[in-house]
């Protein structure tokens, strides 16, 4: 079953769901969809009776709290949602990593020069990259909680938690995986993919990037790595979009646990455009890439994901005309370019594309998306 988020579902994602017939629950009615049994709405019950779930949106965890609220499978939702708790859970295998809880009422109480520096400043329940910030000396520290103090948007996206993890930076390259664990607890890798960043400041979710390269030099030791993350937290079963970072000599930290998910705003395909591996199909079929042999096959391209997101405040009344074509002009190679209705949320397109180096990527990375946006102004005249 898939708990689904209606607001944004990708063509591959509709298409595999028509295929496999899979149970849907569309998360805004409460309503069980493409399923023979629709009579039976009590969700108790259907979630009782499900052996694989799946969401394709953050959005989805208050009904599992709502109707599956006691289940091993919510309290490690939970748990892995919670990043100080999943900290805490994880702290005999990293003693020497700092990471500490705070209020926005402690905060103005911390010792900032005190702080391990650089450090990791982010909401304890969040999503994406919203609200992480890179601090590098406390007097930065300083001028970004004044920021949110007099930022509406921060206000209410970060501050409104209430609730923020300080933790130590975790050097080394960052990727993103997408995977389930199997029956038998084994980890089923189904995506690797490198995470790109303009510079040490940027925490955003611009590119996301994988190639033959990156398969041969990094697949075995971060499954090699899941399997502990498996036995650790008994993950049977379950589907995770996991970020994490390994340095130099190969050490292994993760950032966070997204449950019950993938990669989400369909960065998941790009798998299906790099090595044609549906990362929706396998799990729900429970099937495992032969990875020999999808990487022996590839070709020396790099594959890579981007989308383009309107800055600062956007309202659901708002009336844009974004120029996609000239946008469209930034990329050699487009393998799949989707406009995102406005009032979905801040992106406006999904671009899928390959190239022969890292240099392409550079360059979208470095691009003011809100070029490519031109905002409709009306001029009111009384009678």
């Amino acid at each position: 079953m898939i708990l689904l988020d209606t607001a944004y579902v990708s063509p591959l994602l509709a298409e595999t769901l028509i295929e496999k017939k899979v149970k849907v629950l569309d998360i805004q009615q409460q309503l069980i969809l493409n399923h023979k049994s629709q009579a039976e709405q009590n969700l108790e019950k259907v979630f009782q009776q499900e052996d694989l779930i799946i969401m394709n949106s953050e959005e989805a965890v208050q009904i599992l709290n709502e109707y599956y609220a006691e289940s091993y499978l919510t309290k490690t939702v939970n748990l892995f949602k919670n990043k100080f708790a999943f900290r805490k859970r994880l702290a005999e295998s990293y003693p020497d990593f700092f990471f500490l809880e705070t209020t926005s009422v402690e905060l103005g109480q911390l010792d900032l020069s005190s702080l391990p520096y650089p450090i990791i400043f982010k909401p304890t329940v969040g999503y994406s990259s919203v609200g992480v910030y890179r601090v590098e000396n406390a007097q930065e520290f300083q001028r970004i909680i004044e920021m949110m103090e007099w930022s509406e948007n921060d206000s209410k996206d970060v501050l409104g938690s209430d609730s923020f993890i300080i933790e130590s930076y975790i050097e080394g390259q960052e990727f993103a995986i997408d995977l389930f664990f199997d029956e038998n607890n084994e980890p089923v890798v189904l995506n690797l993919f490198a995470r790109m960043f303009k510079d040490e400041k940027d925490m955003s979710d611009r590119i996301y990037y994988t190639s033959k390269q990156v398969l041969q030099n990094y697949l075995a030791p971060i499954t090699e790595y899941l399997q502990g993350l498996g036995e650790f937290f008994n993950l049977r079963k379950m589907p995770l979009h996991i970020e994490l970072r390994m340095d130099d000599e190969g050490t292994i930290v993760p950032i966070e646990v997204n449950p019950l998910r993938f990669a989400g705003a369909g960065t998941t395909e790009l798998g299906s455009f790099a090595y044609g591996v549906n990362s929706y199909d396998y799990f729900f079929e429970q099937k495992k890439p032969d990875w020999a042999d999808l990487i022996n096959a590839m070709d020396n391209r790099i594959y890579s994901f981007t989308c383009a997101e309107f800055e600062g405040e956007i309202k659901v009344d708002d009336e844009f005309v974004i120029h996609h074509e000239l946008l469209q002009q930034q990329f050699h190679h487009i393998l799949e370019y989707r406009h995102i209705p406005h009032g979905q949320g801040a992106t406006f397109a999904v671009i899928f594309f390959s190239s022969e180096s890292l240099a392409q990527n550079d360059h979208i990375l470095t691009l003011d998306f809100m070029e490519f946006v031109e905002k409709k102004e009306y001029l009111h005249v009384n009678n």
